[in-house]
């Protein structure tokens, strides 16, 4: 029953995203079949088939070993007995991973790693979706950072892009989660498994829908540089892309930690006007 609920509402959103097309003719038919198909093959590969699983398996833990050398950190700066004697807490073994986690995708940006990881995935998602290299790369570029960073990528491009191609930017930022927070969801004990097969979804399902609801209307496709990501604030030195990156952390962890507060405290205070109206009527 679960499956056919699922199956239900992924052609619904589907069918939704269609009704709001802005040109239903020019719907690249080859693309959505596409990008779903490959949706589809991620999570089969990943979830049934024995080798995918392996590899994922793999892959999890090793990025569950560099989460775990953020602790060093923030015993350093809260003391061992601090976590002992607090427990489990969001303040304490959350958000400090999310201030690691971004500090080292930023010293990967600048060791040009990310750049050519970015490059062979959004090289491959744009032969197989037949999406310009710009958006293709925007989209790859958000399994790893935020959709504020991401843009960064194909900065050089912006003003020359399409509607269709600034609303798939846009959308793929919308359709995933920074790498810093899938870290940060991870210390919370979300199964890491599931984090990283949704994220690897997401950049072909969020082309998916930007291309269902805006699609491309003869637009010429700009070649991409990896090269040139326009990065105004690019590092001069490992050490200023750690403080970087850790500064960019440290705004995403606190705009997180304040979301959090408020957001839980209004649903609190909701449930208890709630819950006061309904004592009124015997409820």
């Amino acid at each position: 029953m679960q499956s056919l609920m699922s199956i239900v509402g992924i052609f619904t959103l589907l069918l939704i995203a269609f009704l709001l097309s802005t040109d239903r003719s020019a719907i690249n038919r080859r693309t959505v079949i596409t990008a779903f198909s490959l949706q589809v093959g991620i999570a089969a590969f990943i979830l049934f088939v024995p080798q995918g699983s392996s590899f994922l398996d793999v892959i999890v833990r090793g990025v569950q070993h560099v989460i775990n050398y953020g602790n060093d950190g923030i015993e350093f700066v809260f003391g061992a007995k601090a976590k002992e004697s607090l427990g489990f807490t969001i303040a304490l073994n959350v958000l400090p991973i999310i201030v690691f986690f971004s500090a080292l995708m930023s010293v990967l940006y600048y060791l040009g790693v990310m750049q050519r990881v970015v490059g062979i995935f959004g090289g491959w998602l744009h032969k197989l979706l037949k999406t310009s290299e710009t958006e293709s790369m925007s989209a790859v570029s958000n399994i790893f950072v935020g959709h504020t960073e991401a843009p960064l990528v194909v900065k050089p491009y912006l003003a020359g892009m399409s509607q269709s191609e600034l609303f798939a930017v846009m959308t793929g930022g919308c359709a995933t989660i920074a790498g810093a927070v899938m870290a940060g969801y991870a210390a919370m004990g979300v199964d890491l498994k599931f984090l990283i097969t949704a994220s690897f979804m997401a950049a072909p399902g969020g082309l998916l829908m930007a291309k269902i609801l805006m699609p491309e209307t003869g637009h010429k496709d700009v070649k991409f540089d990896a090269e040139n990501t326009g990065d105004e604030a690019k590092a001069v030195n490992i050490f200023e892309a750690i403080g970087n990156g850790a500064a960019t952390g440290l705004t995403l962890a606190l705009n997180v930690g304040a979301m959090l507060l408020a957001f839980v405290a209004m649903i609190a205070l909701l449930n208890g006007i709630l819950s006061g109206i309904g004592g009124w009527f015997g409820f």
